[in-house]
């Protein structure tokens, strides 16, 4: 039975080839990395886990992410963008709360599950 899994040491296929066209687009299209965000900076506080995980961040990643969001919420304000040198990377534009976030979900759903017993 052939491998389904990811073709390491080979060229993407032409599907591949175009959506991997299409994501790096959408992501300029998006406009939030010419404002210096990250993509988890673009998530909703509203969450009642995202909202805790910003509280789990360290203090250098919270004033950083505040930093991040004050200045896009500034550049928006003005109708402009940054210099192409201070655009976020694709390197840097890291989901770097997400281990956060997952951990505060296990930990609701595991305080649901003893609530319910």
């Amino acid at each position: 039975m052939a491998s389904v899994g990811p073709r390491l040491g080979r060229e993407l296929s032409f599907t591949g080839r175009i959506w991997k066209a299409f994501h790096e687009w959408y992501i300029y299209a998006c406009g939030y990395r010419q404002l210096g965000l990250r993509r988890g900076d673009l998530l909703n506080e509203d969450d009642p886990d995202v909202k805790e995980a910003v509280k789990r961040l360290s203090p250098e990643d919270f004033n950083l992410r505040q930093f991040r969001i004050k200045r896009a919420l500034d550049l928006t304000m003005k109708h402009t963008i940054l210099p192409k040198e201070h655009w976020t990377t694709s390197e840097e534009d890291t989901m770097y709360i997400q281990p956060l976030i997952d951990q505060v979900k296990k930990e609701r759903i595991e305080r649901e599950m003893w609530d319910h017993k």
